[in-house]
């Protein structure tokens, strides 16, 4: 369950608080589940435009995110991007 008033997750009946990117990344991830977002696309909906990261910026919220919520829920397709699996 994902509040996004409160910005945080409950996960097995666990809350989980998140910071507000790795909240964000998980919101339009698991808002269309099993569809793979695109780096481009992730880049321009969690950090806009005007936000210069780097290459690897996505990579290491993914993984703070498998820590916290659980690995079987995001899987990488090599050269794409990410996809949230219920």
């Amino acid at each position: 369950e994902i509040n996004r008033e409160e910005y945080k997750i409950i996960n097995n009946g666990k809350e989980i608080i998140l910071p507000r990117k790795e909240f964000e990344l998980l919101a339009l991830l698991a808002s269309k589940p099993d569809k793979v977002f695109k780096r481009e696309v992730i880049l321009d909906k969690v950090w806009g435009q005007e936000v210069v990261v780097g290459g690897r910026t996505i990579d290491v919220h993914i993984r703070k995110l498998r820590e916290k919520i659980g690995d079987n829920h995001f899987k990488t397709v090599k050269g794409v991007g990410y996809k949230f699996v219920l």
